[in-house]
């Protein structure tokens, strides 16, 4: 069985919760529409929302007692793998063979649970490309990461994943520092609670941290996720090395696309939203879309 995990946003943070819930009832639509049903789904949160979904058997919301975070990036990180880890452990409590880590915003191939379900005893797969989307937009932005790094999705199995408790130290919290992450370490750390090293480590380490462990995941072999450009992204949240949001007000070009390279990103490749990918990932139609959550953002960047 398939574990999907993802953490909802506290609503001291949302900028526009009603927007926010909507995104999260997207997410769960495209989970929910899986061709296999031996997957459950935990969305971690602070305060429950109201949804549909709610009811559903395979979902599960985990309302959390730690303090939400500050806006900013660090802290909001902080924040999330705190709530990953939380869903991770009790997702492996359900018997999940497998464990996939998503984004509340973003939407999951409707294939992902049959395909995990017809290969039990790989390591996991992680995802090498993913395509950008804004609701309401007849468009679609191919976003391809290296070959060592993920797009806010990987699929592991159950028995490799691990956890720890502060004062941390192994590979994982290496590579992060390694990478100037000192701040969010160290932040991470302060709340002294338990966390799942691979959700601490974050995208731009769960292929080398699997590889250092002896088990490297494979790139899945189809497009796994579609990411979604809206207005209250995190990636723009200024306050840490991953945000895309300039701490000076004046980084050069070269600079911010230093940034950029970081997590391997590419040119733009267009491509349209055709009928077939619609239905796989549940994408609604331009009706069905409330015109005040139409084009809140584009397919090449997210409005702060």
């Amino acid at each position: 069985m398939l574990g999907i995990v993802t953490a909802f946003r506290s609503r001291a943070l949302a900028k526009d919760w009603d927007y926010d819930v909507w995104l999260l009832e997207r997410t769960l639509d495209s989970i929910l529409a899986q061709t296999d049903d031996r997957f459950v789904v935990a969305v971690v949160c602070h305060e429950q929302p109201t949804v549909a979904q709610a009811s559903h058997p395979k979902v599960k919301f985990l309302p959390v007692d730690f303090a939400p975070p500050r806006r900013i990036f660090d802290d909001m990180c902080v924040d999330k793998v705190l709530k990953l880890s939380v869903g991770i452990e009790w997702v492996l409590a359900k018997g999940c063979k497998y464990v996939m880590i998503t984004d509340a915003d973003d939407l999951v191939n409707r294939r992902m649970s049959e395909f995990v379900a017809g290969r039990e005893g790989a390591n996991g797969w992680y995802t090498p490309f993913t395509l950008f989307h804004a609701y309401g937009s007849p468009w679609l932005k191919k976003f391809s990461c290296d070959h060592m790094v993920s797009t806010p999705c990987a699929i592991v199995r159950s028995d490799l994943l691990k956890f720890v408790t502060p004062p941390f130290s192994g590979d994982w919290l290496n590579m992060i520092l390694a990478e100037g992450e000192k701040p969010y370490a160290e932040m991470l750390a302060s709340r002294g609670r338990k966390v799942n090293t691979l959700a601490a480590a974050g995208l731009a380490h769960f292929q080398r941290l699997m590889t250092a462990d002896g088990h490297p995941l494979e790139p899945l072999p189809f497009l796994g996720t579609i990411m979604i450009n809206h207005v209250d992204s995190m990636s723009f949240v200024p306050g840490g090395l991953g945000s895309l949001v300039s701490d000076t007000p004046h980084r050069s070009l070269r600079e911010q696309l230093g940034r950029l390279k970081r997590f391997g990103v590419s040119l733009p490749s267009l491509r349209l939203l055709t009928h077939k990918l619609r239905k796989e990932f549940s994408i609604p139609a331009p009706t069905a879309i409330p015109i005040k959550y139409s084009r809140k953002g584009t397919v090449f960047s997210r409005d702060s």
